[in-house]
């Protein structure tokens, strides 16, 4: 009986070692740089979990939030009230401005030309001197970020990205929360599976219901890019706007073709199409 119930224990501590939870936490110690992590808090729920692994973890590290500008409110009021000691780093306005003050000059964001996640996301942060960073990045969101790996290297930025929760599943998540007492953002309760940025053009295409949804909640951010859009058409001559964007005769159709993610190839395909029906 006393061997039957060693083999448990130990059967029972081999199998707890092998838990997702021990193995981030391992996966982070293993890989802890001398100068400390850099970690990305985004203040999801996969930030969230991250942040928490790596503090149980012990490892040295500071987390930074890149405040776009067009974010949730409820995201940033969350972030200061739970988890103040992150440091926001902004966009230098002064050479970039802000996001409705970029689109009219630089271009319309699409789906393959993201400027703005460049801008807003990635430059604020790129100076940090912490080569070795951690972020909430999952396999189970994208079959891209799944071909990716668990690190990935570089070598532009000189940097590495550490994905300690990269095999978990929205479920295996959510139940860490729970487990832990966590705190998350109420927009989930709200319906809400993602917290991005509340104009992107991701949401594009065939998830209107999702864009009316983020207009009906933040009516004065849809304002303000359907102005910086009229800016940029009125700029069409001048700025000789080429390529997907300037695929319009009208202003209205200019922004119907951004919403519904119609490309210069569809509205050439309708035309041909209607040349040969008629």
């Amino acid at each position: 009986m006393k061997k039957a119930e060693e083999a448990k224990s130990k059967q029972g501590y081999f199998f707890e070692e092998l838990t997702k939870e021990h193995l981030a936490i391992k996966f982070i110690k293993e890989y802890e740089p001398e100068e400390g992590y850099f970690v990305g808090f985004s203040g999801g729920k996969d930030s969230v979990v991250v942040l928490d692994l790596v503090q149980r973890a012990g490892v040295k590290y500071q987390a930074y939030y890149s405040a776009t500008g067009i974010d949730p409110p409820e995201v940033i009021k969350f972030i200061n009230d739970y988890y103040p000691y992150v440091i926001h780093k902004r966009p230098n306005w002064h050479e970039h401005k802000s996001f409705f003050g970029m689109l009219p000059e630089v271009g319309v964001p699409t789906r393959i030309s993201r400027w703005c996640c460049t801008k807003l996301k990635k430059d604020p942060t790129k100076k940090v001197p912490l080569p070795h960073r951690i972020m909430g990045l999952r396999a189970e969101e994208s079959s891209a970020r799944a071909k990716r790996g668990q690190i990935s290297y570089f070598e532009s930025m000189k940097q590495w990205l550490y994905k300690p929760i990269f095999s978990w599943l929205e479920w295996e998540i959510w139940d860490y929360i729970e487990s832990n007492n966590l705190p998350y953002c109420k927009l989930y309760d709200e319906g809400f599976s993602r917290l991005g940025c509340v104009v992107c053009p991701f949401l594009c295409g065939k998830n209107q219901s999702q864009i009316e949804r983020n207009r009906t909640k933040w009516p004065k951010h849809y304002v303000a890019f359907e102005k910086a859009m009229k800016r940029r058409w009125d700029m069409k001559e001048s700025k000789n706007i080429t390529s997907e964007e300037g695929y319009a005769t009208t202003f209205e159709e200019f922004l119907y073709n951004w919403y519904y993610s119609v490309s210069i190839s569809k509205k050439k395909q309708q035309k041909e199409d209607a040349i040969v029906w008629n």
